[in-house]
């Protein structure tokens, strides 16, 4: 039955927002997923060519209606006036806007916790982000996460130098095997992220002797898929995963 039941401490993680329910990374998706009672959100940051971060989860804008135009090759001035809704459902959504990395900070502020996958290529992007959660004093509620080993390694570059606090990173990888230990030691790492289907105990145990969590990502297929992947995951003894259907897990009751 659902939702699901897990841990007090699991991290029950809205994908893109609530992005089952409402256009990705928008506005409506992060509403809708606070409503249904999450309090953490993953969100995958660009940067445009004018050095704005941007909330956008493809390289280029086709998913969404809007062509082969890629994100890092366009101004901020021309995506701000994209519809961003139309795509998932004209008559709930149209003219639901791309938003920035400081308008999501600014909007929830300490209500949430961010976790940031940097996409794309573009150099400045760390940088960009680490002044961002600088600015509004949230690096205590972030974490970043990339694929790219060399995106984490920037980003560790880039925390400014008056933060007090330093920016918590994962790691997203297919399986947890011994390179990514090996890499999560030398890093530093809060997270390593496998991919759900990949999850078991041992596997977890071994990445829990070299970082403090492990988080899952790629909750898909059917829906007795979602639900048992939910299970496998919190059982075995992970700390949390990302969901397009936030409101499928909850947590038990008196801190269990």
């Amino acid at each position: 039955m659902l939702p699901i039941q897990v841990p007090r401490q699991f991290r029950i993680i809205a994908h893109r927002g609530a992005s089952a329910y409402a256009p990705e990374n928008t506005q409506a998706a992060f509403d809708l997923a606070l409503r249904m009672g999450a309090r953490e959100i993953e969100t995958d940051v660009q940067l445009t060519t004018d050095g704005q971060a941007v909330l956008c989860h493809d390289r280029t804008l086709a998913r969404y209606d809007h062509g082969d135009r890629v994100v890092e090759e366009t101004t901020w001035a021309d995506l701000c006036e994209l519809d961003m809704g139309s795509w998932f459902s004209p008559f709930l959504y149209r003219n639901e806007r791309m938003m920035t990395l400081d308008g999501l900070l600014a909007r929830y502020g300490p209500s949430l916790t961010y976790h940031l996958e940097l996409k794309g290529q573009a150099a400045g992007l760390p940088e960009s982000v680490a002044q961002a959660v600088a600015r509004h004093n949230l690096q205590d509620r972030c974490i970043i996460t990339s694929f790219s080993l060399a995106s984490l390694e920037a980003m560790k570059r880039a925390a400014p130098s008056n933060s007090t606090s330093s920016l918590r990173l994962g790691w997203l990888i297919q399986r947890i095997d011994d390179e990514s230990l090996a890499v999560a030691q030398r890093l530093g790492l809060v997270q390593l992220c496998p991919r759900a289907d990949q999850v078991d105990r041992a596997a977890v145990a071994a990445a829990l002797c070299v970082v403090p969590e492990v988080r899952a990502w790629g909750v898909s297929g059917s829906p007795a898929e979602v639900r048992r992947l939910i299970r496998t995951v919190a059982e075995a003894g992970a700390h949390g995963l990302t969901l397009d259907w936030p409101d499928w897990a909850c947590h038990r009751p008196n801190g269990e």
